[in-house]
């Protein structure tokens, strides 16, 4: 890693190509987790500056950074024996579609169960305002209403036909994306 200057290259060897060039300058140790889906670059203190590690996806991004002065080394923790016997583990592979496909049943009911939550709550938010609309025309057509519009406008209350209305149309440009022929 000395003479790499912290230049880490993540390469897919199935189908041999580049995912990701990334840079922790001055890093010097790599640790890949125990399922190989993160790994750590980590500047240790042999280095009197920018102590600490980074995190990154097996695809090169970049998940976490933590700096700390006097970092003497990353560990990631030993990963402990599975619960299930071989001959358990064995099965559950051989099943392995059986029980996605209970479990995607599941998680579908529970998407379902949400949207028509979610749908029964907007209608009730909309018959609320409903109710709310029609208690306030209800309430402009009483008398005390009139009469106090008829107190506070005098001559102009009554006299619609002064009144103009017009509708106006505003268009927004939000973005323009310019496209090559």
């Amino acid at each position: 890693l000395k003479t790499m200057n912290g230049q880490f290259e993540f390469f897919d060897v199935d189908s041999m190509d580049t995912m990701a060039s990334v840079e922790h300058f001055m890093a010097t140790d790599v640790e890949w987790d125990p399922t190989g889906r993160y790994v750590t670059t980590a500047v240790t203190s042999v280095h009197q500056m920018e102590n600490g590690y980074h995190m990154w996806t097996f695809n090169g991004k970049l998940l976490y950074k933590y700096g700390k002065d006097r970092f003497f080394q990353f560990l990631w923790r030993p990963r402990g024996k599975g619960l299930l016997s071989a001959e358990q583990e064995a099965e559950i592979e051989k099943n392995i579609k059986k029980y996605s496909k209970r479990f995607e049943e599941i998680d579908e009911q529970i998407r379902s169960q949400q949207e028509g939550n979610l749908a029964s709550e907007k209608k009730a938010v909309a018959e609320k305002w409903k109710v709310w609309l029609a208690a306030k025309k209800a309430a402009r057509e009483t008398p005390a209403y009139k009469n106090k519009l008829n107190e506070l406008l005098g001559d102009q209350a009554n006299s619609e036909s002064k009144v103009v209305e017009t509708k106006v149309k505003v268009e927004d440009i939000i973005s323009i994306n310019e496209e090559p022929l």
